[in-house]
């Protein structure tokens, strides 16, 4: 459901700023202006409203560890149901 809401509240941004630029015309400046496209309104989309990602050393350090962790927990999970159906089979 997040990313559900996230993408409805950029669309709303998306269509507010296309509707905006399409009507502005660069009347601040004096110049003729094109219609912002999609790719650079969600360019303008990312720089202002949606949050940087983490690059910290030890918040990447951190996931590492975790999903090596979580990917030995399935291996070891699916190897244990293999056992089962191997054993169920025979």
């Amino acid at each position: 459901m997040r990313w559900s809401l996230i993408s409805l509240f950029a669309a709303a941004v998306l269509a507010v700023t296309h509707a905006a630029t399409r009507t502005v015309d660069g009347a601040d400046h004096g110049l003729q202006l094109a219609p912002a496209s999609g790719r650079e309104l969600l360019a303008v989309l990312r720089i202002t409203a949606l949050p940087t990602p983490r690059r910290a050393l030890e918040h990447a350090l951190h996931w590492s560890a975790w999903r090596r962790h979580h990917r030995h927990q399935v291996t070891e999970a699916h190897r244990r149901w293999n056992n089962i159906t191997a054993a169920a089979a025979t």
